[in-house]
């Protein structure tokens, strides 16, 4: 995905670095940031973009602006609206369906692209369903997703279906069994549909996923491109070392916090 070289406005990028001070525990709990004047000297900004930053993180949960006693680091550890989930990645991505919101954007059978036909191993042209959503967590948009599925499991999918159930939980009750899934992380910057989707400025930073699954017989049955809000969404994963002599680092399939 491709998007305009946009600069992210000064108090969000102020923003950023103060949050991940907060979470890393730079600034300590029960003691006040930096005051207003200290922060706009370090940053190189106006006061009123510190005061644009700071009234941000405290809508996050992540600080409380308290009159005479400046600003203090939030008791909560993360924002309310972050989303975590526990348990292998399929679960996850069930789990998350049935704990927040959809909003269907667009569905409609056309010629697959040919970054779909490769994933969904159909030749190039062939008939596919899109299906692009928005998905929502205590009302905040956190995940913009374009999916592609063989027309054959079209009638699995229906607007009503998707805005209820988890696609994959509406791909079982049509008789699809999903049994693994091959996923790739990356970074994407957000364009002016997608920015607009995730209610952030265009050219923002964004995790991309990238996952194919498959059924029992090892066919393709989605293709799925997610792009998450970089402040709403966390993708944790746990690490072994395993082997004799000389041991190695492998991945479980137990992400603390994922989503899809």
């Amino acid at each position: 995905m491709t998007a305009p070289d946009a600069p992210l406005p000064r108090f969000h990028q102020v923003r950023l670095v103060l949050r991940e001070r907060l979470k890393t525990g730079v600034y300590e709990r029960g003691l006040p940031l930096p005051g207003e004047r200290q922060l706009a000297e370090e940053f190189g900004v106006a006061r009123v973009t510190i005061r644009s930053a700071l009234a941000r993180l405290e809508e996050e949960g992540l600080v409380v602006r308290l009159r005479g006693k400046g600003t203090l680091p939030a008791t909560q550890a993360e924002p309310p609206g972050h989303l975590r989930l526990r348990g292998g990645l399929l679960d996850n991505i069930v789990n998350m369906g049935l704990r927040t919101r959809v909003a269907v954007l667009e569905r409609r059978l056309l010629p697959a692209p040919s970054h779909a036909a490769e994933a969904l191993r159909v030749p190039p042209g062939s008939r596919v369903l899109k299906v692009v959503r928005v998905r929502k967590f205590k009302g905040q948009p956190i995940a913009y997703t374009e999916v592609f599925l063989p027309p054959d499991l079209a009638d699995a999918v229906d607007k009503p279906t998707l805005q209820d159930v988890p696609m994959l939980v509406a791909l079982e009750q049509h008789g699809v069994q999903v049994e693994s899934a091959e996923q790739t992380l990356g970074a994407a910057l957000a364009d002016l549909h997608v920015a607009q989707a995730l209610r952030v400025p265009p050219g923002t930073p964004l995790l991309r996923v990238a996952r194919v699954a498959f059924d029992t017989a090892g066919r393709p049955v989605q293709f799925l491109t997610g792009l998450y809000h970089p402040t709403r969404y966390e993708y944790h994963m746990q690490l072994s070392r395993v082997g004799g002599a000389t041991k190695v680092w492998i991945e479980n399939d137990r992400p603390p916090e994922a989503a899809g």
